[in-house]
């Protein structure tokens, strides 16, 4: 029996690594492959979900212990005697269960980059952050075998030019269930109900709330928009370090009556329907799996030019500097809003995020064929 260890997931709700995860899962899964999760905190609603497909969750101490999770995914492997080691991570200072795999000897050693750039909003601790990332990444890549990225620029993040421009590294966009997203006339109308939107002009951004998403600059344009439109309204889903932040800048702006806050919703796919626009202002990004998601279900994106190119998928996808003022994005934004949401322009790249299509290309990555 084949056996592989993923690593590190969260919660299956936490961002598009994890439900990258989930759906990687849902594709290779057999029932003679023994797969098996690391974890650096137990979700109880995640571990019965396994369960129930033999799959186990094993709980290993976080990079603030870096030692400990040596160690204890080292004896992981000893114990289950792993053939494939398969980590997912953002930066190169996430190399700890690299190196114990390494060390190990297991066969397959697989790295895959899903970001490009680390996630800190204070400036010191994030220069700290990016010399250790680089320290690391002098020699993460001799503990791979194989070597992915989200995109182009998410492989040149975590590994050296020379691997990404050779036949070891190759993309692999996070894929999406596309017909999971199709716009519908009828959702619309019940969640824009639920939510008291009415006919409302609607800006929405769905991501966890931190330093990447860059939410201070996304209000300053909601707040121009409102220039424009004054009953439009911003619709915000996700949770997060900066969530209570975002809440004060919002109120002390005098915005609250217009801005959603949604928290976490298990519908996304429902409340992207609501949504006239989506904007997309990351500081960085692997690839944005969430602004695929959006452009499927019909939305004009708005994207810093700091998102990869790869993400436009749709005729309605526009990049713009975040040197650009509010202004000029408030201008793009009240001009993009579609009134045929049904019919996707999509352009020739769409194969490479559709998850029905993506399969033979996933099950690739750990060698599972069937």
């Amino acid at each position: 029996m084949r056996k592989i260890l993923i690593g590190f997931i969260e919660n299956g709700k936490a961002g598009g690594v994890d439900r990258y995860l989930l759906n990687f899962f849902e594709t290779i899964w057999k029932e003679e492959v023994q797969i098996d999760f690391l974890t650096n905190e137990i979700d109880k609603e995640l571990q019965k979900m396994f369960e129930e497909k033999n799959v186990r969750l094993f709980r290993t101490a976080s990079l603030k212990r870096p030692v400990r999770q040596y160690r204890q995914v080292r004896k992981l492997i000893q114990k289950y005697q792993y053939d494939t080691v398969y980590l997912n991570i953002s930066t190169a200072i996430d190399c700890v269960a690299a190196w114990a795999a390494k060390k190990e000897n297991v066969p397959m050693r697989i790295l895959h980059s899903h970001a490009s750039g680390n996630d800190c909003e204070n400036v010191l601790v994030r220069f700290l952050f990016n010399m250790i990332h680089y320290f690391s990444k002098i020699t993460l890549y001799h503990t791979g075998t194989k070597f992915y990225g989200c995109s182009k620029k998410a492989g040149l993040w975590m590994f050296p030019k020379r691997i990404v421009e050779s036949e070891r590294f190759r993309v692999i966009f996070n894929a999406v269930d596309a017909e999971k997203f199709r716009y519908d006339a009828q959702v619309r109308n019940n969640i824009r109900n639920e939510l008291g939107l009415g006919n409302t002009f609607v800006v929405g951004h769905v991501g966890n709330f931190c330093y990447v998403k860059n939410y201070p600059f996304l209000i300053d344009v909601f707040a121009k928009v409102m220039k424009q439109i004054p009953d439009a309204q911003l619709i915000l889903a996700g949770n997060g370090l900066q969530f209570n932040d975002v809440k004060r800048r919002v109120r002390e702006m005098g915005l609250e009556r217009n801005v959603l806050f949604l928290g976490w919703r298990a519908d996304i796919e429902a409340v992207f329907q609501a949504m006239d626009v989506f904007v997309f202002p990351s500081r960085f990004e692997g690839l944005g799996f969430v602004g695929v998601e959006a452009q499927l279900s019909g939305l004009p994106l708005v994207a810093s030019d700091r998102v990869p190119e790869e993400l436009k998928i749709t005729e309605d996808c526009r990049f713009l500097s975040l040197n650009q003022s509010p202004e000029v994005w408030s201008d793009v934004i009240v001009n993009s809003k579609r009134e045929n949401r049904g019919e996707l322009r999509l352009l020739d790249n769409i194969p490479e995020f559709d998850l029905r299509k993506h399969s033979k290309e996933l099950k690739g990555i750990v060698e599972i064929g069937g």
